[in-house]
């Protein structure tokens, strides 16, 4: 608040009498600083401005996905004009980068309880992923790359599912169905029987230790309750990973081979377009050789124009009905 001894009577002058003016001089400026930081607050924390950081960070969180997946599959994209090879480039690499993405709080929490044992194990799977980038961006192929990855997704979840107990729930086998999906869409399906029979072979094992009461040297590092309280947010993880994965898959194909006809049709366009030229150059020239021969009455010449116009105009034609014909 200003206080009345905060002002000053002044006399300006007004014309040709004085008008006793109260100015102010001085201002409180805790008073001030205080109203300034409450507005200040108030428009940090409005909704618009939060859809403008939310939508900043999205903007962000694309160029750096777009940056990795260009740094990573260029090489490979420019080896191929085929549209499906594309798309099975691009779904590797979203495999490999959303799992890593969306596995990764579960590092970060092995290095706070101090569990070297699933440490050691998922920093593998880890190293293996990186690699399996590294041989994508020098230009290894995708069948190679492929069965990498998808081994990587089958052998180290089973040395984890044998460390923790034999444990067989949906925390490892959803992973387990994953690698034979990402070996048959990026490989064959030769590769996926052949994950699918690992995957057998280890699940007889397993049974057979079960029911013979064999126990493993190791110790389980989690206990049934952490199992529980954990496989809601895995099975979150591994719907998001297969939705994204899989269905940008089929959504990429679709684009692609979209992007593919309307440059098979745009070349054919530019195709009819120079022989429907080169067509009308010989009329105009057959046409204006017929006006010569006419003026000088020579009419077998002039019918020989005649035919040969109407043979250019029915190959023009045929031009034009090339692609009708052939369906």
């Amino acid at each position: 608040m200003i206080s009345d001894s905060t002002y000053k009577e002044l006399l300006p002058w007004s014309g040709s009498f004085f008008v006793p003016v109260k100015l102010p001089l001085t201002f409180n400026v805790q008073d001030s600083r205080s109203e300034y930081l409450a507005g200040r607050t108030t428009k940090l924390f409005t909704p618009l401005s939060m859809l403008t950081t939310i939508r900043s960070l999205r903007v962000l969180a694309n160029n750096i996905y777009g940056s990795a997946e260009r740094t990573v599959t260029a090489k490979l994209i420019q080896r191929t004009t085929n549209s499906l090879e594309q798309a099975r480039i691009k779904m590797l690499f979203d495999f490999i980068f959303f799992y890593c993405l969306l596995i990764s709080p579960v590092f970060f929490t092995l290095i706070y309880v101090q569990d070297y044992t699933n440490l050691m194990v998922n920093g593998t799977f880890y190293a293996i992923f990186a690699l399996c980038l590294i041989l994508m961006r020098s230009g290894v192929s995708v069948p190679v790359v492929g069965t990498i990855a998808a081994l990587n997704t089958m052998i180290i979840p089973m040395l984890s599912s044998f460390a923790n107990d034999l444990d067989v729930s949906p925390l490892y086998a959803i992973p387990w169905l994953m690698s034979c999906l990402l070996g048959y869409f990026v490989v064959n399906l030769r590769t996926a029987l052949a994950l699918g029979t690992i995957l057998f072979l280890y699940l007889v094992l397993v049974a057979f230790m079960k029911i013979q009461n064999i126990p493993v040297l190791l110790p389980p590092t989690y206990s049934v309750t952490d199992k529980y309280l954990a496989t809601p947010f895995y099975m979150t993880a591994f719907l998001i990973l297969c939705l994204r994965v899989w269905g940008v898959y089929y959504r990429n194909i679709a684009r692609l081979e979209q992007q593919r006809a309307m440059e098979e049709q745009q070349q054919f366009s530019a195709l009819i377009n120079q022989n429907l030229t080169k067509q009308f150059l010989l009329v105009k020239g057959l046409s204006r050789s017929g006006k010569s021969e006419y003026l000088e009455g020579n009419i077998e010449l002039l019918d020989a124009c005649f035919s040969e116009i109407e043979k250019q105009c029915d190959t023009a034609i045929h031009y034009l009905d090339g692609p009708k014909a052939e369906k």
